[in-house]
């Protein structure tokens, strides 16, 4: 019987450590995150908030680093409210994230080859596929329609530029 208590007293210490440094790493990437949001607005605050015919270059990013800010801050608080309670690191949605964020990295690094309109169609059907779990025809063909619409609406239709790639489209 003892030797059952000695075990779990061993087991319930070794939970503490790891909630502690996961706390501790939540706290961090918390931090770091803060850190980018404030940066965002800084950069952003240089550029001009309000042009001639509305919103200026620094309109979108000086909001996009407000609310990186803001949450960031909600994270942190909640962080320390919930002092001592562990959370596991690779949690399902935890890994859903991480194939997330490859995959933008993934097309981004492709997109001078593969231009615009034919990478976020790309980023569609893979995102699909990795994060929905549907199959790959339905995929393909999703990513095939929004390659082509993006093309049409925006190339033809409104007239606006896409960068191209190597491929031409």
């Amino acid at each position: 019987m003892t030797i059952l208590v000695g075990a779990a007293v061993k087991g319930a210490e070794a939970l503490s450590i790891w909630g502690r440094k996961m706390r501790l790493a939540d706290l961090i990437g918390g931090g770091v995150v803060l850190l980018l949001g404030l940066a965002v607005i800084y950069f952003s605050s240089q550029l001009e908030y309000y042009s001639e015919f509305g919103p200026g270059p620094g309109f979108l990013p000086l909001w996009i680093g407000i609310s990186i800010t803001v949450f960031a801050v909600i994270l942190i608080l909640n962080l320390l409210r919930k002092h001592g309670k562990a959370g596991a690191f690779l949690k399902q949605r935890t890994r859903e994230g991480f194939k997330l964020l490859l995959v933008i990295i993934g097309i981004f690094l492709l997109l001078p080859l593969l231009g615009f309109s034919i990478g976020f169609g790309l980023f569609a059907g893979v995102t699909m596929r990795t994060m929905g779990k549907h199959g790959w025809k339905m995929c393909g063909l999703t990513a095939v329609g929004i390659a082509v619409g993006i093309r049409y609406v925006f190339g033809h239709w409104l007239s606006i530029p896409l960068p191209t790639g190597v491929v031409g489209w």
